[in-house]
This record gives structure tokens, C-alpha cells and sequence, in this order.
């Protein structure tokens, strides 16, 4: 059944009913590549309506183009055998004659046509007519030139791709058609029929996408429909995205057969077509297909004329070019692949255009192909694609050339834009590269391209070469600049890397010592120097929190606000400033590097830069907001970070600190650091000490306490702000009656604390010490902890000291319904929901208490009367050295307890002694 065709069918109906009538005619059916001219030509003896007519058929061929009156015998054939069941009559002695004697003594064509038995008409169809030999050309032009005076249709197929050489029998033959029929593609309607005829069934979304990928061309349609058949696909919606995939092999045969038959200009037109893709250079393509612009223009005429245009037109549909691409041969495909990489780089064109064509052959030919795939990832880096950038490096480590020192320097910008994404890899080819390198400073400028977060402790190769390659730096003195950089910078990650060894520790300490109070910070090297030994001294409890904060300024004063400082040892000096409550200048330079960041594919820059966020929000008490930073999605498997072993650890500590020790553990072990790193081991133990201890099984939980205190004193490491294992250790010795050691442990951490001096460690000391201690002596702890946080930038920290001192028996009423309202105000706004509401069950526990009105503390009577005094919040938190939101909290707190609505109410004496 054919399709669409019912205009054209009538055309030639009427006339064969002409013909009948002693009135012949010739037909010219003409068709882009896939129209149906052959279908059409077999459909046409159906139309006689009835009347009796003989069809006489011949086919041409590329095969016997060159076989003398080739066509003409297979209609002379088709006439004997209709003359054979006539019986013997003038038509077979015209066939027997026309196969006798020489070429010259041949019966004419028309004494055939004449000889056909029978009063209906004759129908002649001759197939693919440009593959006629030019004397059955000459012959049909002589038969069927007095047509219009015998019963003879002849209708003959042409592709429109043809255009006859002027003067050729072929020409003549086509300038004499009376009717030419064009056929075209299917509309919307036939394509829907076909797919329903095919495939039983047409809903809407597969029959656009069998449209669009076919464009309707009735070959391209019937070969995806036969394909999709064959896989099983039924026409529904589900099944429309594998139709936008399909193809075909049988359709990708047939299409390279006839590239075949085509001249080559034609042919290499289409080849290069298929490699440059459908917005290509015409200058590009024309020298891939070795043609001039003449020749090139020429030949992309014939592919309009034979319907197939250029790989961008839709109109052609999908499937088309891809059978054509599908077609060209592999090892003609890699040689032109590799020519069209050189010509994109040499004509202007982008370096990852011309990369792009070195991504999809298996060997590199093309002259330059390292030095192009190179500059490719420069500029896939440089837009924030750093996996585009590794998988052209990949490809460039498949070049025979690239050995020695371009392997080396290949495989460095390798592990660079890996660095992003895959830090074990990036490590690997780190490693992989630096024997590659003929000189220290070599080795040197590579190994600085990964930071110490992309490490593991244990790995105290990493950590020995990069105190050996900084040792061979030194020695070269004099005054090379470069070499004294790279040695800075890697002795900051000798000390970083070395930072769980006991024996490096005082080596980094000393170091530190040397710089003096105000160590130099005005380059990069001595800037990640600086930050590895401000971190050393952070965790051995060497450096004051106010020591680490002086130390800590220049960093964020002087460092440009990159989001490559994740690769550097700045992260950890930015978790020792948040751990000391100076994070005001950090704060504005994470916000300049997120600003930075956007929306590039970093996903190791991102996973830091959200740690840092977290651990800022930490110290600020803000839970909710440091656990968005790290955990988006809630779930450890979207959670975990791949940057490094640091993200995983603050993801971690943020999780505890939303009482969810459930995954934290989960991280952790997914992690697997906790094998090698020390502190992550402590970190684990210490998260199975909280989960034993919610289910109240004392011993264990001590067991992991102390045995994560004992992991951290094996390296060194003393600063209970680092992991506070002592007070939760004294907490269970307190739960099990071992007084005496319940008041040593805590004790402990309070010294420790005071050693640190950041007010958050020191008030979170106080509070364990104050819960295990007994009497009034406890309550008095309590209260202190909660004066020294009142110091303190962490609301959340002051809301369990709080809590606990509300919770105290003993105190009064009043005051600890006071501290209790506090507590839950401050576990609203920090967002720790588990403690929010043990609050609010504590206070439904606690009697009522007679309203009265309410004291204010020292320091809310101290800020409520410089803000009644007219004094604006920040100049407020400058008088008193402290942040505006703890003063916003005070004069919050203020106007409660007074009852009124705001700063205009305050009274002029209030705090007036």
C-alpha cells in the first residue's frame, strides 16, 4: 500500500486509459535517495481499473551500464513472454529477429511494442534510468518517439540527483517526458499509517520521534520501522527515546552501496561531511575532501539534488546521516579524523573543535595531536570542564610520541584537571610522571599540583619525597626565585602530610618558632607554609586560639580568593581559624571564592569549600546551616564527599553535632580512611562512643572514648577542640560511678581547654566538668560555663550549657525556667532539632513558675544600655570585642524579659546601678 501517493497514482491512471484509447504517453517518475520511485513504478499496473494491459519491465543496473542494449533485450524478454502465452504471432517473430544477426540488423523497439498481442494497453517501465547504456537510451528515444499514436504508457524512474550531461541520449530521452511525477517525503498523517500498518499501534510521542528521525523519506522510514520490529520496541511513548537512537544496518549497507556509485568528489564530500558534522567550515570541508571551492559547491549541489542536503537539516531527518556516518571505513574514518584535527587548528577554529575530532580514533596520526589535545584541556579547564580536560589527556597519552618529558608533563596536567574529580587517580599519575622529569625543579612544579588534602597520612613516601625534593631544592642557593617557591611550598606539605607523625611535629614546630610573631606571608609558598604550620600548632595545642588568629590574618588578608586553594594546605588553616572564633575575614573570602566557583564541574573545589562553610557555621553554633553545607541531600551515599579524607571528617563532626552519630558512622566507614589516618580512627570511635552511650551501654562507650583519646595522644595531637574524647569519657565514668575518674577526665579537658582559650572549648569543658561534679560546687561550674560562653560566637554551645544549668537540681526555680526558655530559643536558631526538644519535654517536666519580671544579665543590662544610649549593634560589638549577633541576641533577650517591642522602649536607665 503506498502512502500519500494518490495524486500521482491518478495521474498515471488516466494515462493508461488514454493509452487504451490509441493515445500513448511517456511518464518521467523522479525522487530524492528513498522517495519510492521503484514502488511507485510496481504500483502502477494496479491502476487500469480493470482494463486488460501488459507491462514490459526492465531494470537498470551500474553493473551493465556498459552491456550493449542491455535494457532494451530485458523489455524485449518481458515481451516474449508475453508473446509466448499468446501463441506464435508478429510480436514473437519481432522478439526472435531483434536477438538475431549483428547490432545493426536489430528490430526496432517499436516493431515490438507494436507486436504486443492484445487490444489494452502496454506498459512500459524501465527502473533507475540513469544506469541505462546509451544505446537502449538511443533505442527507447526512437521506440517510443511516435507514442502518442500507439497504446503505449511507458513510465520511467529517475533519482532527482541526475542531471543529464546537454546533448546525451539520456537528456533527450528526459527532455520528451509528456508528465513528470515528483515524489516526496510523508507528511505527518502517512507516517502515522506506516507505523501503525508496522507496529499495530501509534501514539503520538513515538510516531514525532519515527517522524523526526526519519523526516518521513519512505526508505529511512521503512528501515527504522523494520529495526525497531526487530528489537521488540512497541509504538508507545516509553519506547519514543530508543527510537531517537535507532539504526540500521541494512539502511547503512544500502547507503554505502550507493556512495559507492557516486563520482568521488561526491563521495569525499560526504565523508568529510560525516566527520565535521553538520555546522562545518566549507573551507574546512572542501580541503578535507581535497577539492576546490568550485568542486566542493558542485558536489553539495548533487547532494541536494539527490535529497541529501547537509547533516544540519532537519528536514532530512536524523537517521539519514548517521547511516551515512555509520557507512565511511574505520581506517579511512581515523586518517580523515586526524587531517580534520590539523586543518580546524590551522584555520582558527576552536582547539577543542579540532581535539574533538583525536577523541574518537584509536590511533594518533595527526602531527601535533599531543600539543592540540593539550591546548584542548587548557581550555576545557579554563571554563570549568575538568573532566573534558582529562579525557583529552587520556586520549594524548595514546600518542607513540609521547614519552620521557612530554609523557611526564602530559600525565601533570593530567592529575591537574583529575585533581577535580578523581584524587586517587590524580595521585597515581603524579607519582607515574615525576621519574619522568630530568631536574629537581621539574619534579618539583609537579608534585606541588596536589595539596595534602588529596593524601592519606600513612603514605609516608608521599610525605618523605616531598621533604627530600624541598631538601634538593634549598641546596641549589643563590638567587633563583622559582626554586625557592617550590621548596616553600613543598616543605608545607611535608609538614601538612606529617602533621599525625610524632616525629615531624617538632621539627614543624620549630619552624614555626623561626618565622618569628609576624612570619612572612607575601607569597604563595610562604602563605601554604604558613597555613600547614598554623594547623600543626592548632592540634598539638602549641599555639593560643589568639596566637592562631594573628598568625591566620595575613592568609585571608593577603590570599586571592581562588577555589584552587582546596589543592594547597590553606583548608586546614581555615578549620583551625573557625576552630579559634576568628572567622569575620574568613567569612567574606569563602564568599568571594563561592562567587568564584559558580557553577564550574569542581567537585573536589566545591566539596572543601562547602567543609569550610560548615566548619565556620560550627563555630557560630549554626547547625542547620553547617549541615545544608555538607549533607544537601541527608543521605550518607550523596554525602560523601570525594575531594578528600578532611571533607569526610567535617561531614562527620557536623553529623554528631546534629546528634546524628547514625551517619556519622556510616561515613566514616565509607570512607575508609579510618584504616590509615589516626584522627579519622579517633573520629570513628568516638562516634561509636555516642552511639553506645544513647543506648546506654556505659562500658563500650567508654571503650571508645578512651581509645579514641589514645589514638590522638599516639600522634600528638592534645587540642580538645580537635575531638573533645576527655569530657565524654568523664561523662560514662560519671554513669558508672567512678567518681573519682569521671572529675580526672574532665579536669583534663578543662585544662586543655584553657590552654586553646577559645571560649566554645573552654565553656563545653566547663559544662562536662559542672555535670560530673556534685553538690553546689557543680551548679557554680555550670553557671561559669555559661558566663564563658557568653563570650563565645557558638549559640549553640551556650544552649546546652544552658540547658544543663536549667536541668541542675538545686537551682532556682526562676532562674532555671529563665535558662531553660533561653536554651530552646537558641536550639531554635541554630537548628539542632534533637536538643530543641529536650528542651521543651524539660520544661514540661519543671513546675510553673509565678510570672515576674525577669533580670537581665550583666552583659544583656551592659548592651541594653549602650543601645538606649543611642550606640548602633555594630558599634556595640566593637566596644565590647564582640560579634553583632551575639549583641543581637542580647538586646533580643533584653526585650523579652522587659516585655517590650524593641530599642525605642528601652528605658534610659536601664542597667544603672
Amino acid at each position: 500500500m503506498l502512502l500519500e501517493r494518490e495524486t500521482e497514482l491518478a495521474l498515471a491512471a488516466a494515462c493508461l486509459r488514454r493509452a487504451a484509447a490509441g493515445h500513448g504517453s511517456l511518464l518521467l517518475v523522479e525522487g530524492p535517495l528513498g522517495a519510492g520511485r521503484s514502488s511507485f513504478l510496481e504500483a502502477l499496473p494496479q491502476q487500469a481499473s480493470g482494463e486488460r494491459i501488459t507491462v514490459l519491465r526492465a531494470q537498470a543496473s551500474r553493473s551493465e551500464r556498459w552491456l550493449a542494449f542491455g535494457v532494451v533485450d530485458q523489455l524485449v524478454e518481458s515481451a516474449a513472454c508475453v508473446a509466448a502465452t499468446a501463441g506464435p504471432g508478429k510480436a514473437r517473430r519481432a522478439c526472435d529477429d531483434a536477438h538475431r544477426g549483428p547490432v545493426g540488423d536489430r528490430v526496432p523497439l517499436s516493431a515490438v511494442l507494436d507486436g504486443v498481442p492484445g487490444d489494452g494497453a502496454v506498459l512500459v517501465l524501465v527502473d533507475d534510468l540513469q544506469w541505462c547504456d546509451t544505446e537502449s537510451l538511443a533505442e527507447l528515444s526512437k521506440g517510443l518517439a511516435g507514442r502518442h499514436g500507439r497504446r503505449v504508457v511507458s513510465a520511467l524512474s529517475l533519482p532527482s540527483g541526475v542531471v543529464p550531461a546537454a546533448g546525451s541520449a539520456l537528456s533527450a530521452l528526459v527532455g520528451a517526458a509528456d508528465r513528470r511525477i515528483r515524489l516526496g517525503a510523508l507528511g505527518p498523517e502517512g507516517v502515522r499509517r506506516s507505523v501503525e500498518a508496522a507496529l499495530g499501534g501509534a501514539e503520538a510521542e513515538f510516531v514525532a520521534a519515527v517522524r523526526t528521525r526519519s523526516a518521513g523519506n519512505p526508505l529511512l522510514l521503512r528501515s527504522l520501522l523494520d529495526e525497531a520490529y526487530s528489537r521488540g520496541l512497541r509504538p508507545r511513548a516509553q519506547d519514543a527515546e530508543a527510537v531517537r537512537t535507532l539504526r540500521s544496518e541494512i539502511l547503512c549497507q544500502y547507503l554505502s552501496a550507493f556512495l559507492r556509485s557516486q563520482p568521488g568528489p561526491v563521495r569525499r564530500t560526504v565523508h568529510a561531511l560525516c566527520v565535521l558534522g553538520g555546522d562545518a567550515d566549507q573551507r574546512v570541508a572542501a580541503l578535507l575532501a581535497d577539492l576546490d571551492a568550485a568542486g566542493y559547491a558542485e558536489a553539495v549541489g548533487t547532494l541536494h539534488r539527490w535529497g541529501l542536503g547537509r547533516p544540519e537539516d532537519e528536514e532530512h531527518g536524523t537517521l539519514l546521516w548517521d547511516a551515512l556516518a555509520d557507512g565511511v571505513p574505520a581506517d579511512e574514518l581515523t586518517v580523515m579524523r586526524n587531517r580534520a584535527a590539523v586543518l580546524l587548528h590551522r584555520t582558527g577554529h576552536s582547539v577543542e573543535a579540532a581535539a574533538g575530532q583525536l577523541m574518537s580514533v584509536h590511533t594518533l596520526r595527526a602531527p601535533g595531536a599531543v600539543r592540540i589535545l593539550r591546548a584542548a584541556a587548557d581550555r576545557a579547564l579554563a571554563r570549568g570542564a575538568p573532566r573534558d580536560a582529562a579525557r583529552y589527556l587520556r586520549q594524548a597519552l595514546l600518542d607513540g610520541s609521547c614519552t620521557g618529558l612530554l609523557r611526564a608533563r602530559v600525565l601533570t596536567d593530567l592529575a591537574v584537571a583529575e585533581r577535580q574529580f578523581a584524587t586517587v587517580a590524580a595521585l597515581r599519575h603524579v607519582v607515574e610522571a615525576l621519574p619522568l622529569f630530568d631536574s629537581a625543579l621539574d619534579r618539583a612544579a609537579a608534585a606541588v599540583q596536589l595539596g595534602p588534602l588529596l593524601y592519606q597520612p600513612s603514605e609516608s613516601g608521599i610525605a618523605a619525597l616531598t621533604g627530600d625534593l624541598a631538601a634538593q631544592l634549598r641546596t641549589r642557593g643563590g638567587d633563583d626565585a622559582a626554586a625557592a617557591e617550590l621548596a616553600l611550598r613543598l616543605e608545607a606539605r611535608h609538614y601538612a602530610l606529617g602533621a599525625q607523625d610524632p616525629a615531624v611535629l617538632p621539627a614543624a614546630l620549630r619552624r614555626l618558632d623561626e618565622l618569628g610573631p609576624r612570619p612572612p606571608a607575601g607569597t604563595v609558598g610562604e602563605r601554604e607554609l604558613l597555613a600547614a604550620l598554623i594547623h600543626v600548632a592548632f592540634v598539638t595545642n602549641n599555639a593560643s586560639a589568639e596566637r592562631v588568629a594573628d598568625l591566620g590574618a595575613p592568609l585571608m588578608a593577603l590570599e586571592p580568593p581562588d577555589p584552587r586553594h582546596a589543592h594547597t594546605p590553606l583548608p586546614l588553616a581555615v578549620n583551625a581559624l573557625a576552630a579559634a572564633e576568628h572567622t569575620a575575614e574568613t567569612v567574606r573570602w569563602l564568599d568571594a571564592v563561592g562567587r568564584r566557583v559558580g557553577h564550574r564541574d569542581t567537585d573536589a573545589e566545591t566539596a572543601v569549600l562547602r567543609a569550610e562553610r560548615a566548619m565556620v557555621a560550627l563555630s557560630h553554633g549554626r547547625i542547620a546551616e553547617a549541615r545544608r553545607a555538607v549533607v544537601p541531600t541527608g543521605t550518607a551515599e550523596e554525602a560523601q564527599a570525594r575531594a578528600s579524607a578532611l571533607c569526610t571528617a567535617v561531614q562527620a563532626i557536623v553529623t554528631l553535632h546534629s546528634d546524628e552519630p547514625e551517619l556519622a558512622e556510616r561515613l566514616l566507614t565509607g570512607n575508609l580512611s579510618h584504616h590509615q589516618d589516626q584522627y579519622h580512627a579517633a573520629l570513628l570511635h568516638m562516634t561509636r562512643g555516642l552511639l553506645a552511650a544513647r543506648r546506654r551501654h556505659d562500658l563500650i562507650a567508654l571503650h571508645h572514648f578512651r581509645t579514641a583519646g589514645e589514638r590522638l595522644e599516639r600522634i600528638g595531637w592534645s587540642n580538645p577542640a580537635v575531638l573533645p574524647w576527655s569530657s565524654r569519657a568523664a561523662l560514662m565514668h560519671h554513669r558508672l560511678g567512678e567518681q573519682d575518674r569521671a572529675l580526672a577526665a574532665a579536669r583534663l579537658e578543662v585544662e586543655q581547654a584553657r590552654t586553646w582559650g577559645a571560649p566554645s572549648v573552654e565553656g563545653r569543658a566547663l559544662v562536662a566538668l559542672g555535670r560530673v561534679t556534685p553538690g553546689r560546687r557543680g551548679t557554680e561550674l555550670l553557671a561559669e560555663a555559661v558566663s564563658v560562653l557568653e563570650r563565645s560566637t557558638n549559640a549553640h554551645e551556650l544552649c546546652r550549657a544552658l540547658y544543663a544549668y536549667g536541668s541542675r537540681e538545686g537551682v532556682d526555680g526562676r532562674r532555671a525556667a529563665d535558662a531553660l526558655e533561653r536554651a530552646r530559643e537558641l536550639s531554635v536558631v541554630s537548628g539542632a532539632d534533637r536538643v530543641t526538644r529536650q528542651i521543651r519535654e524539660q520544661i514540661g517536666r519543671r513546675p510553673a513558675v509565678p510570672e515576674q519580671r525577669l533580670e537581665l544579665t550583666p552583659s544583656e543590662a551592659r548592651v541594653a544600655r549602650l543601645a538606649a544610649a543611642g550606640l548602633h549593634n555594630a558599634d556595640i560589638a566593637r566596644e565590647l570585642q564582640v560579634s553583632r549577633r551575639m549583641i543581637e541576641r542580647y538586646l533580643t533577650n533584653a526585650y523579652r524579659k522587659l516585655d517590650i517591642s524593641g530599642r525605642h522602649a528601652l528605658p534610659p536607665d536601664i542597667g544603672a546601678e
